[in-house]
């Protein structure tokens, strides 16, 4: 596995967006079961829950950059409709501004390593929280 050289700056949004993401949707299930749910567990076990799948999630990416691979069913996707043709305006204002990219437009290697770092952030929020709440 090459670790050395897969990050590039071009990969921070990506990692943000996905790190962001993730946090999101872990705190609106602590929400959910720590507010919610009569009698519910502790913030600092729902804290830890999270932390350790984090930690399984970012173990079963670094397995996946090693070189593990799962055979999958292939996915067919139904036909998409042709989006209507609009006219929003001009563009000519942001012709030299370079687009960011996006998760969807890097390469696998850097895919997984974007989804690794993502992980590993968000088990250390998680970590931290689960010892202070």
């Amino acid at each position: 596995m090459k670790r050395k050289g897969i990050y590039h700056k071009f990969m921070l949004r990506p990692i943000i967006y996905l790190a962001a993401y993730r946090l999101m949707l872990s705190l609106i299930f602590l929400l959910i079961l720590v507010r919610l749910v009569p009698h519910g567990p502790a913030p600092r076990l729902v804290c830890g829950f999270l932390a350790m799948l984090f930690a399984l999630l970012s173990y079963l990416v670094y397995l996946r950059m090693d070189g593990l691979r799962i055979p999958r069913v292939k996915y067919i996707r139904p036909r998409k409709k042709p989006d209507p043709m609009r006219n929003l305006g001009a563009m000519t204002d942001h012709v030299d501004d370079d687009p960011g990219v996006s998760f969807e437009e890097l390469e696998v290697d850097e895919r997984d390593f974007c989804s690794f770092i993502a992980n590993v952030v968000n088990l250390a929020i998680f970590l931290v929280a689960s010892f202070i709440l």
